[in-house]
């Protein structure tokens, strides 16, 4: 039965990572029987708070449950997993470019840097960004917030009592969102996002002791999240010139960060409505998408070189074919790499 829980997890997972695909590959505007199914598609920024919350459930439950609990067992292998098909996709991102440029290109020292000390971020929808992403791979900027995620929650787990560990995380996050009013960057940023990761902590929580998720249990985080909610709304108002910089302004800032807490809310609520009515069309609807999450998380960081802008196929004259070749070349290839190779390369550096 916990197996069978833990799979809708997987198949959420797969899906999410598809869905990014389908957002950066599918134009806006694609009419069937005169409705525009199209805008299904235009949510993936919201595929990236769920794979936050999926992560932060991950996270909790392997800790919990692993017997070894220092810094360096659990800083090695959350190193290896992030890094080891990483590195290959920078290789990637660089090879293309040089076979783009004809010869050797250059490495761009400074912004590979920047996305190996997990510094990166979109740079053209977000003001005060340190980096921007490596070779324009744009999904790249979730995986800076993953890994301060990862650092963050250990360094709270090992040092605050358990009884007092939501009470701090509360703390951090308002402070976070609050002084992102005055100054929006990198650090103020992470710790207010940090609250989205938390919503999966919580939820794995509840899980491992056994206690009954309903609306009245996860209510007094909502709360804090509410109150983020609230001061970005404000920072909406107060910066609502910014909307005029950004090309994009629905995925920029000041709106996008309000964007993403709305939705936040929304699946936390949505989870356990959906849980309260025993999934019912979950495994219908997401069921098939978990044969992707063994290497979902290559078809996401591999997508932009292996669909977006991929034209090896473009003599195809049928763009459906052209690009349903490139999406099934991706999943071979990300399942090759996450699964084949980074479990050898994993077994022999770990065991």
């Amino acid at each position: 039965m916990k197996k069978n829980r833990l799979e809708k997890l997987e198949a959420v997972r797969g899906f999410a990572a598809l869905y990014v695909v389908f957002f950066h590959t599918l134009p806006q505007k694609i009419y069937l029987g005169g409705i525009n199914i199209g805008a299904l598609f235009r949510f993936g920024p919201e595929a990236v708070i769920v794979f936050f919350a999926l992560s932060g459930f991950v996270i909790k439950y392997t800790y919990e449950r692993s017997k070894d609990k220092s810094f360096r067992y659990y800083f090695i292998r959350r190193f290896i997993r992030l890094y080891i098909p990483l590195l290959f996709i920078f290789l990637l991102g660089y090879l293309i470019k040089c076979y783009n440029e004809g010869g050797v290109a250059s490495p761009e020292w400074g912004t590979l840097l920047g996305n190996i000390f997990m510094l990166q971020d979109v740079i053209s929808q977000k003001p005060n960004v340190i980096s921007a992403a490596y070779m324009g791979n744009g999904v790249l900027w979730s995986l800076s917030y993953e890994w301060w995620f990862y650092m963050l929650f250990f360094v709270l787990a090992k040092n605050i009592p358990a009884g007092k560990l939501n009470k701090w995380v509360n703390i951090i996050v308002i402070t976070g969102a609050a002084t992102y009013l005055i100054y929006p960057f990198i650090v103020n940023r992470l710790a207010m996002y940090f609250g989205i990761w938390w919503i999966g902590v919580r939820f794995a929580e509840m899980y491992m002791k056994g206690e009954p998720i309903t609306m009245r249990s996860i209510l007094p985080y909502a709360y804090v999240l509410f109150g983020i909610t609230a001061i970005l709304g404000l920072n909406l108002y107060l910066n609502y010139s910014w909307t005029k910089i950004y090309s994009y302004p629905l995925v920029a800032y000041p709106f996008i960060e309000l964007r993403h807490f709305i939705f936040a809310i929304m699946v936390m609520f949505g989870a356990v409505i959906w849980k309260n009515l025993k999934w019912v069309g979950f495994n219908t609807l997401f069921g098939a998408f978990k044969y992707l999450a063994p290497c979902s998380y290559v078809i996401y960081i591999s997508h932009h070189y292996l669909v977006v802008e991929a034209t090896y196929l473009n003599f195809i004259p049928n763009k459906v074919v052209e690009y349903g070749l490139y999406i099934i070349l991706m999943i071979l290839f990300s399942y090759l790499l996450e699964v084949v190779v980074y479990d050898r390369i994993r077994k022999k550096l770990i065991g």
